[in-house]
């Protein structure tokens, strides 16, 4: 027989249900549930990365279990790109998600489809402050929609690597974050040797990968997206910058034309090229110094980027974040916050993995005068440069846009479209993209 509800008791089962549903929501959006376990707790963490990244996270997670005793962290490496994402996404999903998942460009994706938690009130509770810790511009990499959704954990910005040896011989004055377009210019000018109408030294290398191109549009004030989230990419400042971009390789003859690149081979870019002695600058990040250290004979040094119109450049940065499937996010909380702290961070420099995120880690004697470097280095480029790096458009839909900027920058850099036009058909697939919502 069916039972018959009044008015009164519908009512109240509504009422029930609503409160039942507030409180699954504030718990699901709070970031936070319930305090920390006092008992024995195992977690899970994904990472990406080789053989130093595994070293060193599980380094990192043995100190955080000296302080934190009833916590143990089961580390799962796994290759990264697309790949990890899917994989993790997948997991997420299906219920069976790391409690700490490492995330980069990814993190607002992750965000947007609700598989990670804001972290704010761990952060307020904690009383970590996001700004001096990390430096504004990092920790907003990791933001989406006003909310926090991982820590930076590694951030090394990109700066300018350079030939001491060639810079001597050529009587240019070494690179500084005082330099401006034209400084560049004038010294890759007296870097490119020309023999017998070949070029044998290039002062300066341009290539079709993001962190090259955007950064010389934030130079110049431009951006990708403007402040609603709309498509603002062929500004009159984005054109100019593409112009004198591209004006490097086929205008002045500065830089290597990708056509040039090819007739070196397969996979060989600036970085290779520096290491031969045949690049005189080059931008790229804190990985590559390991490989310069390796060349017998190359004598060089680091240095932030100049300017344009304003202080610009990207950085290469992973956090950590806390998926929405975890048990027990109060303790992932617990060992996300200590491998933020100084202690949590040494081992990454010890290990010459990468650029630690935290800022007084980076202004170290430890980081500044490492003990693995065979010469000295600039090492507080990084440091400097960290005012300077801005945010990229880290939308859900940042790989569809990254394929439509990348295609078009590519025929830009190829010589077959004009920039103006190459940004034109960016903006209007760009439109498109968006309005699609990825």
């Amino acid at each position: 027989m069916a039972t018959v509800r009044t008015p009164r008791s519908t009512a109240a089962l509504l009422l029930a249900c609503a409160l039942v549903a507030v409180t699954f929501a504030a718990c699901a959006g709070s970031g936070g549930s319930g305090e920390p376990s006092k008992g024995s707790v195992k977690l899970t963490m994904s990472a990406w990365g080789g053989d130093v990244d595994k070293k060193v996270y599980e380094q990192r997670l043995a100190l955080a279990h000296k302080k934190y005793p009833n916590i143990t962290v089961q580390l799962q490496m796994a290759p990264g790109g697309e790949d990890y994402s899917q994989k993790i996404s997948t997991a997420i999903a299906g219920g069976k998600g790391p409690d700490i998942l490492e995330l980069a460009e990814q993190t607002s994706a992750f965000a947007s489809k609700n598989q990670i938690l804001p972290l704010d009130e761990h952060i307020r509770e904690s009383k970590l402050d996001l700004g001096a810790t990390f430096g504004e511009t990092t920790s907003k990499i990791f933001a989406h929609d006003g909310k926090q959704y991982a820590i930076p954990d590694r951030s090394g910005a990109m700066v300018l690597y350079y030939n001491k040896k060639l810079f001597d011989a050529a009587g240019v004055s070494y690179p500084s974050a005082d330099w401006t377009w034209n400084d560049l210019l004038s010294a890759a000018q007296k870097l490119t040797v020309r023999q017998s109408g070949e070029v044998t030294q290039w002062g300066f290398a341009t290539i079709n990968w993001w962190p090259y191109w955007m950064t010389f549009m934030y130079q110049n004030g431009g951006r990708v997206l403007d402040d609603s989230g709309r498509p603002d990419i062929d500004s009159p400042q984005n054109v100019q910058a593409m112009q004198w971009y591209n004006d490097l390789a086929w205008k002045h003859k500065v830089s290597p034309t990708p056509r040039d690149f090819a007739n070196y081979g397969q996979g060989v870019g600036p970085d290779q090229l520096f290491a031969q002695g045949k690049l005189a600058m080059e931008i790229t990040g804190f990985w590559n110094i390991a490989a310069a250290n390796s060349v017998k004979g190359l004598d060089w040094d680091i240095s932030p980027l100049w300017h344009g119109r304003q202080p610009a450049t990207s950085a290469f940065f992973n956090g950590l974040a806390i998926s929405r499937t975890s048990k027990y996010p109060a303790d992932a909380w617990k060992v996300i916050e200590f491998m933020a702290s100084q202690e949590g961070q040494r081992p990454i420099i010890d290990n010459a993995e990468d650029a630690p995120a935290n800022l007084q880690v980076q202004q170290s004697d430890a980081f500044l005068k490492p003990k693995w470097s065979s010469r000295t280095v600039n090492m507080g480029a990084f440091a400097e440069s960290s005012d300077a790096i801005f945010v990229p458009p880290l939308t859900p839909q940042w790989n569809e846009m990254l394929k439509v900027c990348t295609d078009n920058i590519d025929l830009m850099m190829n010589n077959k479209v004009e920039p103006k036009k190459a940004l034109a058909t960016i903006q209007q697939r760009l439109e498109q993209v968006m309005s699609q919502g990825g």
